[in-house]
Parts: C-alpha cells; sequence; structure tokens
C-alpha cells in the first residue's frame, strides 16, 4: 500500500488518530476527555502512546504509564484525587459524611500544631484544606476528623453552598516505566504520603521529563524524581508536605517556581519545605525560584555527590536558604538567597548558605541577604553524623569565596565555621577557606563571624580568614 491510510475510529469512548505507514507505523495519539478511565486507555494502547486531555476535571484517576508514553494536557486539565461530598447528616452540632473508607499510608512526623499530618488524607472547603485534628471531641470551624474505623468524616462547618473534597487516591502517575513525559497539566487533592509524589509516588521509572504542570494541593510531595529525569519549569505550590524531591543520577530541576509548601505541618527538621534531595549524583538545580516554604528551600541531604546549584532566588523559606547536609563534591554558585530562617541563632542554625557535616564543596558568586533580627550568612557546622557512602560525614575542604554578605543589623547574623564534635580538628586542619567575600554591615565592631567562637573582622584576619575579603557599611 502505498503512501498514508488514515483511521480514525472510537474505542471504550477514546477517540484515536492512528497514522500508519508501510515503512512504520506512527506512535498513536488518545485524545480523552472528562469522565474517561485514563488508565484503561493506557492499557489498551501500546507504549509511546500520547494522551492528550482535553479541558476539565478528571478525578481519582491512578496512571501507571508504559514505557515511552506522553501525557498532555491541552489547557484546564485538572487531574484531581479528591472525591465530591454531597451527601452529610447532623450528630450534634457536627456534619458528617459516611462511608468514607479511604485510608493511605502513614508517614512522616509533625509539628505540635498538625498532630495527624502523617496520615495522607485532607478535606477542601472551597480549595481550602481544613485541618485534620485528631478526635472526634476536637472538631470545630475550620477542622475536620476522618475517624477510621466508622468511616465517617466529621466536619464543624455547615457544607450548604460550599463545594466539599475528600481527597481519596493516592498519585496520578506512578510505576517503573521509563521515559515518560508529563506536560500541561495540573495535579491536584491526591492523598499521597508524605515523601512521595502524586506525581513520581514512592519509585518512579528513569528518565521522565515532567514539565510545564501545576502541582499543588497535594498531601506529600509534588514531584518526585528518579534517575535521569527532569523537571521542568512547573508550578509546584501548596503542598502539604515538599514540592519536589528525588533520588538517583543525572536529575535535573530547572526553572521551577516552588512555593508555599508544607501547609499539612510536617517538623521542619524532618522534611518539608521546598525542595529535598537525597543519594544524588550529578543533580543539578538551576534558575528556580524557591521562595515562601514552610521549611527549608533547597535541602541536599544524606550522600549526595557533584550536585549543583546555580543561579536560583531562594527567599522567605521558614528554615533554611540553602542546605547542604552531609554530602560530597558540590558547587552552590550564582544563587540570590535572602531573608530564609524566621529564628535567630547564635550558633549556625538558619543560615542563608549552610553546610552540614559535607565536604569538597564550593560556595562562590553568591548574593546573601540576612535580616536584621534572624537568620545567618553563610556557614559550616560539624557534628558526630558518621560515614556515609564516599567517606566520613565531616566537614572539610570547602571553600566559600567571592561571596556577597550583606547583614541588615547588628549584632545579629554571623557567617563562619562552627562545630560541637572534634572542633579543634576541624578549625586547624579541616581546611575549610572564607576569602575574597564582600561584607555589608551596619557595625564594623560587630562579631559577626565564627571560627568555633564569635570573631570580629579583625579576628578573622589573625586566624588566617578572609585576608583578600572586604567589608563596607550596609544601609539598615
Amino acid at each position: 500500500m502505498c503512501g498514508a491510510v488514515w483511521a480514525a475510529f472510537v474505542v471504550l469512548g477514546y477517540t484515536d488518530l492512528v497514522a500508519s505507514r508501510t515503512t512504520a507505523a506512527a506512535a498513536p495519539q488518545v485524545t480523552l476527555k472528562p469522565g474517561d478511565d485514563v488508565q484503561r486507555a493506557v492499557e489498551r494502547h501500546p507504549p509511546g502512546t500520547t494522551f492528550v486531555f482535553e479541558k476539565g476535571t478528571y478525578r481519582l484517576q491512578a496512571i501507571r504509564p508504559k514505557d515511552g508514553d506522553t501525557f498532555v494536557g491541552s489547557g484546564g486539565a485538572v487531574l484531581s484525587g479528591a472525591r465530591v461530598l454531597t451527601n452529610f447528616t447532623r450528630e450534634g452540632n457536627l456534619w458528617v459524611a459516611s462511608g468514607q473508607d479511604q485510608q493511605g499510608q502513614l508517614n512522616g512526623a509533625c509539628d505540635k500544631q498538625h498532630p495527624r499530618c502523617m496520615h495522607p488524607e485532607d478535606l477542601f472547603f472551597d480549595e481550602h484544606p481544613l485541618r485534620h485534628v485528631p478526635d472526634r471531641s476536637a472538631v470545630g470551624p475550620g477542622t475536620w476528623f476522618l475517624d477510621y474505623h466508622s468511616h465517617k468524616i466529621y466536619v464543624g462547618d455547615d457544607p450548604a453552598g460550599h463545594t466539599v473534597e475528600a481527597s481519596v487516591a493516592r498519585s496520578a502517575f506512578s510505576g517503573p516505566a521509563s521515559n515518560v513525559t508529563i506536560r500541561g497539566l495540573i495535579i491536584e487533592k491526591y492523598a499521597v504520603p508524605a515523601q512521595f509524589g502524586a506525581i513520581g509516588d514512592q519509585y518512579p521509572g528513569p528518565n521522565w521529563v515532567v514539565a510545564d504542570n501545576e502541582v499543588r494541593w497535594n498531601h506529600g510531595t509534588g514531584i518526585h524524581l528518579a534517575s535521569g529525569s527532569h523537571a521542568l519549569n512547573n508550578h509546584v505550590h501548596h503542598n502539604g508536605q515538599k514540592g519536589i524531591g528525588a533520588n538517583g543520577q543525572d536529575v535535573l530541576v530547572e526553572g521551577n517556581e516552588i512555593s508555599f509548601n508544607n501547609w499539612a505541618g510536617f517538623d521542619i527538621s524532618w522534611e518539608a519545605g521546598g525542595t529535598k534531595f537525597a543519594q544524588t549524583d550529578h543533580l543539578i538545580a538551576r534558575k528556580n525560584q524557591v521562595h515562601d516554604n514552610i521549611g527549608a528551600g533547597l535541602w541536599v541531604d544524606v550522600d549526595c555527590i557533584r550536585t549543583l546549584l546555580e543561579d536560583n532566588v531562594v527567599e522567605n523559606n521558614l528554615a533554611g536558604g540553602i542546605q547542604y547536609e552531609i554530602s560530597y563534591a558540590g558547587t552552590i554558585r550564582d544563587n540570590t538567597v535572602r531573608n530564609n530562617a524566621n529564628f535567630a541563632s547564635a550558633w549556625m542554625w538558619g543560615a542563608q548558605i549552610l553546610l552540614m557535616n559535607s565536604r569538597d564543596v564550593e560556595v562562590y558568586g553568591n548574593t546573601v541577604e540576612v535580616p536584621a533580627d534572624r537568620g545567618n550568612g553563610i556557614g559550616i557546622i560539624q557534628q558526630n553524623r558518621g560515614t556515609g557512602a564516599y567517606g566520613p560525614h565531616v566537614a572539610a575542604n570547602n571553600n566559600v569565596h567571592n561571596n556577597s554578605v550583606t547583614y541588615r543589623g547588628s549584632p545579629n547574623g554571623t557567617s563562619g565555621v562552627v562545630g560541637d564534635y572534634n572542633q579543634q580538628a576541624l578549625l586547624t586542619s579541616g581546611n575549610n577557606r572564607f576569602d575574597y567575600n564582600s561584607y555589608r554591615v551596619t557595625d564594623f565592631s560587630a562579631s559577626h563571624w565564627m571560627w568555633g567562637g564569635f570573631e570580629t573582622w579583625n579576628g578573622m584576619h589573625r586566624l588566617g580568614q578572609e585576608l583578600h575579603g572586604r567589608i563596607q557599611t550596609a544601609s539598615r
């Protein structure tokens, strides 16, 4: 047969357009509409199919792609893990929805105000999540309780006239398929456990491209990536635990806005905020805007190596800005890091850039601003953290140079090196270096540096540090 034969046909509600040629058949394209069973469509088509979502809401879809599949939103396509609740009765002063048997995997450590954050289920009133309280007696305005034994949801607000949704489905995309592309979709309200992604779940396949999506209101992590995967130009916001996480080799996180994550109340010292990457090799996080997260901004932790963090703007996060923890051989350059950490610390916690028990890291070209009443500048901390995949977890051979650090007040804010484990060796033979940095201060006599203890500018010089650095006046 010569030329191309185009056949349009309908299978189970999906309109397929297939181009077949005598030389090779082109990959099929499947157009989906709200109400279609997306997973069934995936199962009925070969690997490498492109699925195009028409505008609308696709509820409770849990998709396991095949190798090479592509999923594209045509504009305004929403994948929602939530069920709409419409049937409520009264029990005393509470409203009750029965038949709620959803119960996902528990994970995480919660802060004191959110004792049920480890439960992945959420309840939304008009797109706003209510706080999950620990028992029925605690339910009042703005809160709710899921009784997992009686399968009842209790709310303290009258649902009449409101859209009420309960998150049910665990994740939008999961499974081991490779070379999957997810683009242009809104992914929201999935009951995904902490540390797992609404995109990716716990064990995503390699070489995924996740681009141009809006990922919001999911309970755990918005996007979780594996080796060879890229997260590009996504808006990842208002997820319950954190925005983006990754493990593996050759991961790229570029051009994303990552903001307002950890509304579910996970303990920020456990894992919460903008991002957290663990056991990566050749991770690149570049040109991201990471702001207003309840936790750290960019957090690299546990045996990461050959990391590049560059050209990011990291600001107004509740904990530290950039944290590089028990890891190795990284570069942190040309970032703007400011106004992070909501607390003042006499030690080095809450630094805008903080290396914790990490070695062979170069920090340069960054613009750092420390508020007048909280946070610190660029710091290195050593504690007893044992040994990892590439050797001891110690603070050694780190080079901090050619950065600009501004302290908006005095005496708050320090930069330098501290330790509560083997501090003498850290200070004398750790080969950590601060030089060629410029500092703007409001008080030239203030001790804005630490080398074990607090030091003035002249004290740093006596220790052989910042011999080529500069200090000048900053406006408050």
